[in-house]
């Protein structure tokens, strides 16, 4: 008789458990479609794209190797 009382112990633990992941699964796929829709309220800044990349990039590259490097090629990464 003591056998089958362990394996309702055990069930109990394991629905129990399955439930509390389940609700916090819920809570986190919710909480987090919230907190999207929340900050897509707030406007973004637009970058401008009309500067000049090829300029800040060795501006950048004559600063860091005081006046002594020398950019030769670069390429855009997606």
């Amino acid at each position: 008789m003591e056998n089958a009382s362990n394996l309702t112990v055990l069930f109990n633990i394991l629905i129990t458990g399955m439930l509390i992941v389940f609700f916090v699964l819920f809570l986190v796929f919710f909480l987090g479609k919230i907190i999207i829709k929340y900050f897509k309220l707030f406007p973004v800044e637009q970058i401008d794209k009309n500067i000049d990349t090829e300029q800040i990039i060795n501006e950048k590259i004559l600063k860091i190797s005081n006046g002594k490097g020398k950019v030769l090629n670069y390429k855009k990464l997606d």
